[in-house]
């Protein structure tokens, strides 16, 4: 079986012809031949130019042989069908834009920041409750929390961001009301609960630093 399986791979190795890796028509040909024997054979024509061209985008021309397959990324959506299917050559999130506080929607010459912490008050590390029952002690509770707030913004702002990345939090919520109104008059858009596993993805893909605290 083991000289059967040799033989064979040097007869198909004797059989084959070189291929320019810059000559797009010829892979998308070897594309949809692959694509001929799966499932979705029946839309290789779709599959076939988008899965070239993805792999052309990552490729070092003067390493073709290490393509690194993670640096496509795949998002599936519901209520479509294959034909819909396109390549989008920059980042696509899952997140929209945070509208609550009438801030921006749309950036041009976007200064993208990517944060790992939560722009809202910070909690204790043990669940317990607080009482405040004096009017003026909520005041100041209140104030400090808006002051913290405030002063993480101004960081931001003063970086030169204009699209802030915040990454999703399992202990409290990513931002506040009051943090969005802050950043919607700083004229920064706001991308709210970015998955923790995405977060190499656009890193790599934006070459930036994710930022934790």
């Amino acid at each position: 079986m083991g000289l059967a399986c040799d033989k064979a791979c040097e007869i198909l190795q004797e059989m084959s012809i070189p291929l320019d890796i810059s000559d797009r028509p010829a892979l998308i040909k070897a594309a949809t031949t692959s694509l001929g024997s799966k499932v979705v054979a029946q839309y290789s024509n779709v599959l076939a130019p988008i899965a070239v061209d993805s792999v052309l985008k990552i490729m070092d021309p003067e390493r073709p042989e290490m393509v690194d397959l993670k640096d496509i990324k795949i998002h599936r959506k519901g209520g479509g069908t294959i034909d819909d299917t396109e390549m989008v050559p920059g980042l696509v999130l899952d997140s929209k834009s945070s509208k609550a506080a009438g801030g921006p929607t749309k950036v041009e010459n976007a200064k993208v920041a990517l944060i790992q912490f939560c722009i809202s008050p910070p909690k204790t590390d043990m669940e317990n409750s607080v009482v405040v029952s004096d009017y003026a002690q909520m005041d100041r509770i209140l104030k400090e929390e808006r002051n913290y707030i405030i002063g993480l913004i101004k960081k931001i702002k003063a970086s030169g961001c204009n699209v802030l990345l915040i990454q999703k939090s399992i202990l409290r919520d990513a931002t506040t009301d009051l943090a969005l109104h802050y950043l919607a008059k700083a004229k920064i858009l706001v991308v709210r609960d970015v998955e923790r596993d995405d977060v190499e993805f656009i890193s790599k893909t934006l070459n930036c630093q994710p930022v934790a605290h």
